[in-house]
């Protein structure tokens, strides 16, 4: 157990460190992406780092193992659709970066479903998830998806900024990945799968903040709608976040993992 919590933990720390790299869009971290990308999109990329590393932090911190599960299944799923399109990228377009690309999130791919399968039959912490929280994740996995869908057929305009084609397919399979998080938790009405999906959406609302509402001030006209869909979702997802997880003495952070065991 104890060499799984500081696997858990440094692969998490690892993972901010690749986040502050993608936010900063510092050469070394910007060139492990396949394509050529945008400020706004290395800042969602970095989001998306940083969110998935809270959870495997504290998961980690907190030994509270279960909660794998979701983020297993939800990130394998993630990265085997991103590793089957970027090969099927580099098939047409033969850029050696898509293909170790391809394999390297592959790899990631089955690790994480490795992990959906070795704690999925744990068990269950028996604390409901609120209502509350089950109802806005409903919303969530129906908004994730849809956007999701859009971005896979790569439907214009569904992000407030400019997507290259292989771009908006690799972040539709993000989305995916996302609604199947928050679908687990649904399905799964324990506080501990809620906890996870939680706490990385906050930590991605707190990343991605600062550069998304600087643009409102420069905003094409045809990105509007787009921009005041993703920046109401964030202030929701984050005012969620810090009641349930700093507020609310049932389900805080410290009353339920570290604290806990100590």
């Amino acid at each position: 157990m104890r060499s799984i919590k500081s696997v858990l933990v440094l692969v998490g720390i690892l993972q901010l460190i690749l986040a502050a790299g993608f936010f900063f869009q510092q050469p070394w971290a910007t060139s492990l992406w396949p394509v050529p990308d945008t400020r706004l999109s290395y800042a969602f990329i970095a989001a998306i780092l940083a969110g998935g590393a809270a959870p495997l932090v504290w998961i980690g911190l907190s030994e509270q193992f279960v909660g794998l599960a979701g983020y297993g299944l939800s990130f394998g799923i993630m990265y085997a659709g991103m590793a089957l399109s970027a090969l099927l990228f580099y098939l047409r377009m033969q850029q050696p970066a898509l293909l170790w690309f391809a394999l390297i999130i592959g790899v990631a791919a089955a690790l994480c479903m490795t992990l959906y399968f070795r704690t999925r039959d744990h068990v269950q912490d028996s604390q409901p998830t609120p209502q509350i929280v089950r109802l806005v994740f409903i919303a969530e996995v129906l908004v994730l998806a849809g956007a999701g869908a859009l971005l896979l057929l790569k439907v214009p305009n569904t992000l407030p900024w400019n997507l290259s084609p292989e771009s908006s397919v690799l972040y539709g399979w993000v989305f995916l990945g996302l609604a199947i998080y928050y679908l687990y938790a649904v399905l799964k009405p324990q506080w501990i799968h809620a906890l996870g999906p939680l706490l990385g959406f906050l930590v991605y609302d707190l990343v991605l903040f600062s550069p998304l509402f600087a643009r409102f001030g420069s905003l094409q006209p045809e990105h509007i709608l787009g921009q005041v869909a993703a920046s109401g979702i964030i202030i929701i997802s984050a005012a969620l976040g810090v009641y349930y997880l700093f507020v609310n003495p049932a389900t805080r952070l410290g009353a339920r993992s570290v604290l806990r065991r100590s």
